[in-house]
């Protein structure tokens, strides 16, 4: 029997928007750095694209989570990088 296979595909993009928010005074307005979720945000459909990124063959019967109370599979201790004072990171 053969499990059939999914695959996942990614897109990155851009896009022009505008967006408006009301406030009740000048002080929380100053105040708001993004827009929150009341804003009303309009995307200019003409400047909309995307481009193709790549596609990932997805296992659905995977476990990417480790069990708990389970040893680290590395088991080893990490790199300890030192900072040199002419900038340059050594081993």
């Amino acid at each position: 029997m053969s499990i059939p296979k999914k695959f996942e595909k990614f897109w990155s993009g851009s896009v022009s928007f505008s967006a408006t928010e009301m406030f009740k005074d000048l002080n929380a307005a100053a105040k708001a750095s993004v827009p929150s979720s009341a804003a009303k945000i309009v995307i200019s459909e003409k400047t909309l694209s995307y481009d193709f990124q790549r596609i990932k063959e997805v296992d659905a019967n995977a476990n990417t989570l480790s069990a708990s109370g389970k040893k680290n599979p590395g088991g080893k201790k990490g790199e300890e990088k030192v900072e040199r004072k002419d900038n340059k990171t050594v081993k």
